[in-house]
């Protein structure tokens, strides 16, 4: 099943559970005619010295084609950290149609300062803004801005790495960018689709790419799960000899965060009093790190790659991924447990890239030898054993050969069971009572669907529920889990009552389905046969929906049909359905179970998993035929 939150489940057995959507194959992408803007001119100069630090210069004009694009573009911010950064300010203006240059006046700058109080230094960030607004900007208007960004303290000291890339949708007229590094550095680069040219001059080595996309095209993909930047037109440049070196430069800093002092020691024997076996001692430290410390940034200066003191994350009782990887690796080796700081990427990139870049990398987790165990306490709701999704099947990059090289894919426990009975009444109106569990991931999803909820919003839920699916209804959430219990196990009770939702008296038809909420109902997955398969790779996962229903019908309906039940069963999605009318109740059964690879699907694997799916889409679609 393709990555999904909580799903609003099709809400009413009188309307029609899934529309017919056609299938749309992929098609070239088409050029983009009415444009909002274009990019007239961008051009960046760095300039690199011995100690990584840098001189950064930049320049760019946009044009205003469209009236609406106006707002996005009047104003620009620029953000820096003020102890590692200086911002310069070299123009900025706005052209006129007609020719006319307006410069910007002082009084259209906005400054945003994170410091301290009283000259002291800021806690958690020192990334300061300015935001420059240009004046009287209109359709066919341009803004035009130069500004130079000094990095006086490289996040690693001596080395230098970059990468940057320019989507295909926007138009870009004339792109340039310059790498003055010195010539004794040595330097690895990769270009894509971008004119590349490199040259020494004395002591320096000049290396340029420039870039055009006069005609940007359209593009239809909403689903960036898995998005790989190298798909687009682009540059990375870089000192690092290897992906391992810049995860050996952060040990480097990180290790000596790590140690054990005595707060420490007794924090740690506090944690685990009562508790000897060393995996039970590992999971009352990661729970205890992931439930007492706070996420928290950590962008002062080189903060950004280096842990802050473990006295100020334990004083603060909050910390980023970096002091939580530091905390718990204190913790653990404070009971005789070794573990590793390692780095991931916590967003859609699921491959490293061919140069070693630092942005590739924006995540740090522990890993555990002795018991094979990746652990992320960041998240306080990612219960021990296991990963937050975005974390899972990423690349490790690790100063240890003892790390595995991938972190572990979904495991494939979600699943749900769904039993619910109703009673048509008379005139047409559903009284129901559902019950409800989930486990793996659709039973953390449930659990942290209601987790914000206060008690009267819990008490209202099921009724605000109805109304956004605009169904004339009511109902009362009767019993649920503990909400605060970290646990992947959630199940729920709850009743309702609707208004009449069938025409009785005459003859009608109603579909069988879900009226509440929950994390994976059938129809949900009978969503991916609708519309044309992503021409891309996808998250996804493998999980199991089973549905059960005890419907009885009222004396003066009389049913006509009720659907013929089906089984199918392919190596990716096995569906299995039965309708039984007993006299007056009809019992009725649907069971799925998901077999997508986790957590990556092909262009291919999509779209054979649509095919898979048309059975139980053509299954959902029939209907109870009654007079």
């Amino acid at each position: 099943m393709k990555q999904q939150w909580i799903v609003k489940a099709a809400a009413g057995l009188a309307v029609a559970l899934l529309a017919c959507a056609p299938s749309l194959a992929a098609k070239p992408p088409r050029e983009a005619t009415d444009l909002p803007a274009r990019v007239e001119l961008h051009t960046e100069q760095h300039v690199i010295a011995e100690d990584g630090s840098e001189v950064g210069t930049y320049h760019s004009i946009t044009r205003v084609l469209k009236a609406e694009a106006v707002d996005a573009i009047r104003s620009h911010t620029l953000s820096y950290s003020a102890s590692a950064q200086k911002l310069e300010l070299l123009d900025a203006l706005t052209r006129k149609a007609d020719g006319r240059r307006i410069k910007v006046p002082k009084g259209n700058y906005q400054l945003r300062t994170a410091s301290g109080r009283k000259g002291a230094a800021a806690l958690f960030s020192d990334w300061n803004e300015t935001t420059i607004v240009f004046p009287d900007v209109q359709a066919g208007d341009a803004v035009e801005l130069s500004y130079r960004i000094v990095t006086k303290q490289p996040l690693f000291p001596g080395k230098f790495s970059r990468e940057d890339s320019f989507n295909r949708q926007y138009a870009y007229d004339h792109v340039s960018i310059t790498l003055d590094a010195p010539a004794g550095m040595a330097l690895q680069h990769e270009t894509r689709e971008m004119e590349f040219s490199k040259k020494v001059v004395g002591k320096r080595q000049l290396l340029s790419w420039t870039f055009a996309n006069p005609k940007p095209v359209l593009s239809e993909r909403s689903d960036y799960t898995v998005y790989d930047y190298r798909d687009e037109p682009g540059y990375a440049v870089s000192s690092f000899e290897s992906q391992r070196e810049i995860v050996q430069r952060y040990v480097e800093r990180a290790a000596p965060k790590a140690t054990v002092t005595p707060r420490i020691q007794a924090l740690a024997d506090q944690i685990t009093q009562g508790v000897a076996e060393p995996r039970a001692q590992t999971q009352a430290i990661y729970d205890w790190v992931a439930r007492e410390i706070s996420y928290a940034g950590n962008c002062v200066g080189i903060g950004a790659v280096v842990p802050r003191d473990l006295v100020v994350v334990l004083d603060n009782r909050m910390g980023d991924c970096k002091d939580h990887a530091t905390l718990l690796q204190a913790l653990l080796q404070a009971k005789g447990i070794a573990s590793h700081q390692v780095l991931v990427n916590a967003g859609s990139q699921f491959r490293l890239p061919t140069v070693p870049v630092v942005s590739m990398v924006n995540h740090v987790i522990n890993y555990v030898p002795s018991q094979k165990l990746f652990l992320d306490s960041t998240s306080a709701d990612t219960l021990f054993g296991d990963l937050p999704v975005l974390v899972q099947d990423k690349p490790v990059l690790a100063a240890s050969d003892e790390v595995p090289a991938r972190t572990p894919h979904d495991d494939g426990r979600a699943s749900q069971r769904l039993q619910a009975a109703y009673r048509i009444g008379a005139d047409g109106s559903f009284q129901g009572e559902v019950n409800l569990r989930a486990e793996g991931r659709f039973g953390q999803q449930m659990r942290l669907a209601l987790k914000g909820l206060n008690k009267d919003q819990l008490e209202t839920v099921v009724k605000r529920h109805f109304e956004g699916s605009r169904v004339p209804a009511d109902g009362q959430l009767l019993k649920t889990s503990d909400l605060q219990q970290r646990s992947d196990e959630f199940s729920y009770e709850a009743k309702f009552q609707s208004q009449p939702l069938l025409r009785m008296g005459t003859a009608g038809a109603f579909g069988v389905g879900p009226f509440l909420f929950s994390a994976a109902p059938v129809p949900a997955y009978a969503q991916g046969a609708l519309g044309p398969a992503p021409d891309h790779e996808t998250l996804c996962f493998s999980s199991h929906s089973e549905e059960e229903y005890e419907i009885t019908l009222p004396d003066n309906m009389q049913v006509l049909s009720v659907p013929e039940g089906i089984a199918v069963n392919g190596p990716l999605v096995s569906y299995e359905s039965s309708y039984k009318l007993e006299g007056h109740v009809l019992h009725v059964k649907r069971l799925v179970s998901d077999r997508m690879p986790a957590n990556i699907c092909s262009a291919e694997v999509n779209a054979a998993y649509r095919e898979a799916l048309q059975p139980l889409l053509n299954d959902l679609r029939q209907q109870v035929l009654y007079k």
